[in-house]
């Protein structure tokens, strides 16, 4: 049983250690040689999610790979030829929490129920960036990339991919909340079937407050990292508050956070509410049953 559990992570060691033997040999430049290193840290996060994750864990990857294919050839090319970047954001947003949670979590009320409370959360933010944008006249050239970017093409909207990029930096975060309420309710359902609609809505917000305390940090805390350099550099100069949020670029971040931050927190009452209803609908019941059966004759045809 012992040799069992630690079998694998033995064998993601050994490929680490056959990595380590082999890259310093490979016929290729030295500073991307060093940069393969990072080679290691990858082998580690799919070990772990293979391992600890078992089956799931590999669907979590296939997932992965879905997102990152849906950004680099279908979101960065259609922004770069001038559509506009909030449309195809929510667009692309909504096509990876469908895809993502349906072959996470299969087809069943809780998937249905995060599907539709996470993409609520994800829009609200992103209208939310939209508007307080507007009225704060954001421009979107806040760092060097985008005054980069103007050179390269000039068919791109700045400042509707700021608000786009408000959109997909609140996807995963809102993915998770809406997920972790939909399941926790599903599991008091399964519990107790006789709950009522309005003690399930309860306990779901029950869960989703005790989430929140934790995940209202998570986006403001991921953009302070990421702007870290730039804010000790206005500490250093002492720069006043009022100056420092004047800046396009800080109010940029301070929109991205915040937005983004209120869209986990309604992404709560969506779900929960969601959830609630659809445990007590007959017609959603019937027709995630008929789609199961459906399933289940296929695989039995098969096999």
């Amino acid at each position: 049983m012992f040799k069992n559990k630690f079998t694998p992570w033995i064998y993601m060691i050994g490929i680490l250690l056959i990595l380590n033997l082999i890259i310093p040999h490979l016929p290729i430049d030295s500073l991307l040689k060093e940069k393969i290193s990072l080679l290691y840290l990858l082998v580690i996060f799919l070990g772990g999610l293979l391992i600890i994750g078992g089956f799931k864990g590999l669907k979590s990857i296939f997932t992965l790979v879905f997102t990152i294919f849906a950004i680099v050839k279908v979101l960065l090319p259609m922004i770069l030829k001038g559509y506009n970047p909030v449309f195809v954001s929510v667009c692309i947003c909504a096509v990876v929490i469908i895809i993502t949670l349906l072959i996470v979590c299969g087809i069943n009320k809780k998937t249905l129920s995060a599907i539709i409370g996470t993409t609520g959360g994800v829009i609200i933010a992103g209208f939310l960036a939209l508007m307080i944008g507007s009225m704060a006249n954001l421009t979107g050239l806040g760092n060097e990339e985008s005054i980069h970017l103007i050179l390269y093409s000039k068919n791109i909207d700045f400042k509707g991919l700021l608000f786009s990029g408000i959109i997909i930096g609140s996807l995963g975060a809102a993915m998770d909340v809406g997920m972790s309420i939909a399941s926790a309710m599903h599991e008091i359902e399964l519990a107790n079937p006789k709950i009522t609609t309005d003690d399930l809505i309860s306990a779901g917000m029950n869960v989703g407050r005790d989430i929140m305390g934790t995940m209202s940090n998570t986006l403001i805390l991921a953009y302070v990292g990421s702007s870290l350099n730039l804010m000790l550099l206005l500490s250093t100069y002492d720069i006043s508050l009022i100056q420092i949020i004047t800046r396009d670029n800080i109010a940029s971040e301070v929109v991205r956070a915040l937005a983004g931050s209120t869209g986990l927190v309604f992404t709560i009452p969506l779900t929960a509410i969601v959830s609630g209803v659809l445990s007590r609908s007959e017609r959603v019941n019937g027709w995630l049953e008929k789609i199961n059966f459906k399933n289940f004759m296929i695989k039995e045809e098969n096999t």
